[in-house]
């Protein structure tokens, strides 16, 4: 063999490290996004939590800044009205309720609390039970979609709402 002479040419197969990161990435990003389109079976619990969970802030910044005790009433198990308590008198006067077209909250088709739960407060901004009391222990109010539920709980002192 002389030194003008090309020597044997090998043949590599095989991906090069290169080639399988820049693979890797683009399945991730491909599942990334199918993931993100998928549709959330858990929105409109979270949904319906974080909205009731907003109103209650404002009954509690309500009655804190009234002085009356407003109080937030489910009527049935999807629908609940908020207002003050005036006594004596015409007793509780639903308020409209922010973000809606009146005086009724609705949840989402399908998400239910117990009718007849009532989260009140005091211008402490404390939980009350319905009889004007302050709560013993922590109230929870918990929303249910078929076999999913979430949990508010709002804590016995400070009336702070997790």
């Amino acid at each position: 063999m002389t030194y003008f002479e090309s020597s044997p040419i090998r043949c590599r197969s095989g991906f090069t490290f290169i080639e399988i990161v820049g693979v890797l990435i683009l399945v991730g990003i491909l599942v990334a996004g199918v993931a993100a389109s998928l549709p959330n079976s858990n929105a409109a619990l979270e949904e319906d939590a974080n909205q009731l969970t907003a109103h209650l802030r404002y009954a509690q910044v309500q009655a804190q800044a009234d002085i009356y005790q407003w109080r937030l009433i489910f009527t049935d198990a999807s629908t609940y009205e908020l207002g003050p308590i005036i006594l004596p008198g015409a007793g509780f006067a639903p308020q409209p309720v922010p973000g809606g077209s009146g005086t009724q909250g609705t949840l989402t088709d399908g998400v239910t609390v117990a009718a007849g739960t009532v989260i009140r407060f005091d211008s402490w901004g404390r939980p009350m039970d319905n009889s004007g009391n302050l709560l013993g222990a922590n109230q929870i109010v918990t929303l249910t979609q078929g076999g999913r539920s979430q949990s508010l709980t709002i804590l016995v002192e400070t009336g702070l709402i997790q």
